[in-house]
């Protein structure tokens, strides 16, 4: 058994480096925790338990709270960007885009169990940090940037406004079902919202 550590300059034994993994699995864990508690839940201790690290883990790579919450934003965004990456925009028919369309909103905000409550807590957060507020609104318009090329590319050119209308109506659709238990299913809404709008931009019109 190696006992050795390396030292520095102090002769004390040297801290690991942080990796991007394990920042990763602290993040993911935050999100989970921030879900299921709340942000007055959401303390190092309660993440080092969630992702089964080591007490102390979390506080080494995120120092304070609002470090924390800095890199559970940063973690969604990514977690978020990456699905708007994935989805494929592709030439389609009027009558497809529906469909297509409600595919992909409910998607972005629905995909894992975890991440709408924790993107409803975040965005309590960024009504008092500016910050947050910021990165949210960065994060809705590049979905949006996404509405819009989808529906160009079936020949409908939808407005900024309006395809912002249909992410801030799916958000709400899934706060009131979230917070209801509204019998409504979320993608049934989605699709009458969907309806809605595109009914605005007759086909050839």
């Amino acid at each position: 058994m190696v006992l050795w550590k390396p030292l520095n300059e102090e002769n004390e034994p040297t801290v690991p480096r942080p990796n991007s993994q394990r920042r990763d699995l602290l993040a993911d864990a935050s999100i989970g925790v921030l879900a299921a508690q709340g942000s007055h839940g959401l303390t190092h201790r309660a993440v080092d338990a969630a992702a089964g690290v080591p007490a102390g883990t979390t506080s080494r790579y995120f120092r304070t709270r609002q470090a924390l919450i800095t890199g559970i934003v940063e973690r969604f965004m990514t977690r978020l960007d990456e699905r708007v990456a994935a989805q494929v925009v592709r030439p389609l028919e009027p009558a497809d885009l529906e469909q297509a369309l409600v595919t992909v909103l409910t998607s972005m905000v629905t995909d894992l169990s975890d991440e709408p409550l924790a993107l409803f807590e975040l965005h309590l957060v960024g009504t008092r940090d500016v910050a947050v507020r910021r990165v949210l609104a960065g994060a809705l318009a590049r979905r949006r940037a996404l509405i819009v090329e989808q529906c160009v590319a079936a020949g409908i050119a939808i407005s900024d406004e309006d395809a912002e209308v249909l992410e801030m109506g799916v958000l709400g659709i899934v706060f009131t079902g979230l917070t209801t238990g509204s019998l409504v299913d979320t993608g049934s809404a989605t699709r009458v919202l969907v309806r809605g709008v595109l009914g605005r931009y007759p086909v050839g019109g």
